[in-house]
């Protein structure tokens, strides 16, 4: 018999709230008064539940309302005895019905403050209501699942933050990101060895690239990655571990393979790490970055007057320049008169060479200017050249 009753609790699927109910009017523990107080408490939160999640004048809000407390106080009485039935009956016995509804419904609403990703801001997030009326039908195999995983989760926030910290970055200026990502920047910056351990912008990101492909690990970054880790709070260390592992593991052998443009690599790695917040110009200095072409013609100038001057000369035909002297600005104009300027060859270099983010913003500024810059070139009443030089003075460089 003992060997048959325990294949009965083995297989026993019923609530364990039903279950330390059961145990305990076998064993005595709970009496016939304590049996009532627990039915005259349930039948009160019944009400109580159905009222809060629709009303309490309808028969099919009332049976979820009773499926509701009983998973509640489960809940807590599973959670808070471990699975010890006799715990959970002394429990009921020297506690209200209640204080355990209230217990299950405490723990959801920590569990719904929880992240549920290793995102940190989220936009959008499920409203606690809402979140209850779910995982109030839950049991509590599911809840243990989804506590270790927003646990989890909650540790690689924490940990993202110290380090963000720790690079000198407000945590609350961290939103919407993947908190892995602030973690592998700070892992990458201590191995790049640079003289300042920070956030990088674009900028410097692309610099610590071509440093570590140049030179390889800087003879200091072990050693800095080692102090680190005696600074880092114990329960941080397995998260951070295993985004150092991944940079050296996936990242490094990328960077240090020299088949591998940089044009090709950055856009590769760039969403894996966090950047700090850079103005436009640090965006389309990244962005350029990507083209070899557009690197070597450009030289990473992304300013409009830049900008302007390679494509003037590429309209009008001359190899481009990032700068003319006021007789090399002559000659241009010269030949704009001579021969016109060209819309189309300017469209098709942006649209060959230029990195994509910039593309429709660069055919929009060439699209735009183009009638006056014709204008200003090829005004006949401008005898001198006067008029055009110090047009192109304003919007080009000439030096």
């Amino acid at each position: 018999m003992p060997n048959d009753r325990h294949q009965v609790a083995v297989f026993d699927d019923r609530p364990f709230f039903e279950r330390a109910l059961a145990s305990g009017v076998r064993s005595g523990v709970l009496a016939d008064d304590d049996v009532a107080r627990i039915l005259d408490d349930g039948a009160k939160g019944m009400v109580q539940i159905a009222e809060y999640f629709g009303t309490q004048y309808l028969r099919p809000n009332i049976d979820e309302a009773r499926a509701r407390i009983v998973n509640l106080v489960s809940l807590y009485l599973e959670e808070s005895s471990g699975g010890d039935l006799e715990k959970a009956t002394r429990s009921l016995r020297d506690n209200t019905f209640l204080s355990h509804s209230r217990g299950g419904s405490e723990l959801l609403k920590q569990l719904w403050a929880m992240p549920e990703d290793s995102s940190f801001g989220i936009m959008v997030k499920q409203s606690q209501k809402s979140f209850l009326a779910d995982w109030s039908l839950q049991g509590h195999a599911e809840y243990r699942q989804a506590l270790e995983q927003r646990q989890a989760h909650q540790l690689t926030v924490a940990a993202a933050l110290w380090f963000a910290e720790n690079l000198g970055w407000p945590p609350a200026d961290i939103s919407t990101v993947a908190v892995e990502s602030v973690i592998r920047t700070a892992m990458l910056v201590h191995l790049g060895g640079g003289p300042l351990a920070a956030i990088p912008n674009a900028a410097e990101f692309i610099a610590i690239l071509g440093m570590i492909r140049k030179k390889g690990v800087a003879g200091n970054g072990r050693k800095r990655i080692a102090a680190l880790f005696k600074a880092l709070p114990e329960p941080y260390h397995a998260v951070a571990r295993s985004e150092l592992q991944k940079v050296e593991s996936e990242d490094l052998p990328r960077i240090l393979d020299t088949s591998q443009t940089m044009n090709q690599l950055i856009p590769a790695l760039e969403p894996l790490y966090f950047l700090r917040d850079f103005g436009p110009e640090d965006a389309s200095r990244f962005d350029a970055a990507v083209s070899d072409d557009w690197q070597k013609i450009t030289a990473g100038k992304v300013d409009d007057n830049s900008l302007l001057t390679i494509f003037v000369c590429l309209a009008a035909d001359t190899p481009p320049k990032r700068a003319w002297s006021k007789a090399a600005a002559r000659t241009v104009i010269r030949k704009v008169r001579a021969e016109g300027l060209r819309r189309q060859p300017v469209l098709a270099f942006i649209r060959a060479f230029a990195p994509y983010q910039l593309q429709e913003d660069l055919e929009a500024l060439w699209t735009e200017l183009f009638p006056e810059v014709e204008e200003a070139l090829s005004d006949p009443s401008d005898t001198t050249l006067d008029g055009a030089l110090s047009f192109l003075k304003e919007n080009c460089i000439v030096r």
